[in-house]
């Protein structure tokens, strides 16, 4: 089996990839800093506590901007999902996106070149696309935030070292992943807070902005794929099949939960995308990739996880 490091271990979707890989039987080097800055780090430091009981995971505590990485040692395959998220924030804090989302790309690729690396994922995402994300990997990119155009800076990056030093580089870009774990700031698990406490929903925007979501077995599904049948110098559309608009959405949490569910709507925030849809073809064909839930049933097994937890 393959020594996978996978960074932002502790993470929503990096906590499950490294759990998944684990129980597969592939050695992961798990690695996190616990950024505080979207929220609290308490929460991946009890996901990366729980990480490190398992067999074949070496958790590793490192900061990508300034650490030492040496100790990470030579690995077949990179996963690079740690990142500073979040669009509102990168309006308010460039240097933030800046340094955690290219400088530390650019110091994690250093750190791991060698001739055992057969294979460098960078987590991107959507939002490269700009405002509208509905085609294919062709698109043109036209970030519509600081978030997406530290994510597009990222990918560029990673190329021009595929490019001149043959770094074995490929980009999964997400769209909107959700279900049990998700961050605290996400649409999906806000809504769900509000329907346990009986508040208000805030949707920003008259809620007619659409979303195929992707649900985040299905999101690791194709992760764990890329690491045997991407090409390195591509990039592969990870999405959900299923469009739906906000409104939608949170009719489908009033179906889940049989809260009411009041809505307060709010100016459009800068940088909020109005509607993702990512052709997903290639990756269908390169990787297998085949979606499997349908947003009831993940908002479902997202209340199951998310009801009885405190706030």
């Amino acid at each position: 089996m393959s020594k996978i490091l996978v960074t932002g271990a502790a993470g929503f979707v990096g906590s499950r990839l490294t759990e998944t890989l684990a129980n597969q039987g592939h050695n992961v080097v798990a690695l996190d800093c616990f950024l505080p800055d979207l929220y609290s780090a308490a929460i991946k430091k009890d996901r990366f506590a729980y990480l490190t009981t398992l067999p074949n995971v070496t958790g590793m505590v490192a900061d990508l901007r300034v650490d030492n990485l040496t100790s990470i040692g030579p690995v077949d395959v990179v996963i690079n999902e740690a990142a500073m998220p979040g669009l509102t924030k990168s309006w308010e804090d460039l240097q933030l996106y800046v340094d955690n989302n290219l400088h530390a790309l650019d110091r994690l690729i250093r750190a791991t070149t060698s001739d055992s690396l057969q294979k460098f994922i960078q987590i991107s995402t959507s939002s490269v696309y700009g405002r509208i994300a509905t085609g294919s990997e062709d698109s043109p990119t036209d970030p519509y935030s600081p978030y997406g155009v530290s994510k597009l800076a990222a990918e560029k990056l990673g190329f021009a070292h595929l490019d001149n030093f043959g770094l074995p580089f490929t980009v999964l870009r997400y769209f909107s992943v959700y279900g049990p774990g998700q961050r605290p700031d996400m649409a999906y698990h806000r809504f769900l807070e509000k329907a346990k406490t009986g508040g208000t929903v805030t949707v920003y925007g008259d809620g007619e902005q659409r979303r195929t979501n992707t649900y985040i077995d299905d999101c690791v599904a194709a992760t764990i794929a890329a690491i045997d049948h991407a090409e390195p110098g591509d990039t592969y559309n990870i999405s959900g099949t299923q469009s739906v608009s906000i409104n939608e959405a949170i009719e489908t949490v009033r179906a889940v939960t049989g809260a009411k569910l009041p809505v307060d709507y709010q100016p459009v925030r800068p940088g909020d995308q109005k509607e993702t849809r990512g052709d997903i073809s290639k990756a269908q064909r390169v990787l297998g990739y085949e979606p499997t839930w349908a947003l009831h049933d993940g908002l479902a097994a997202q209340w199951t996880w998310q009801k009885d937890r405190p706030h």
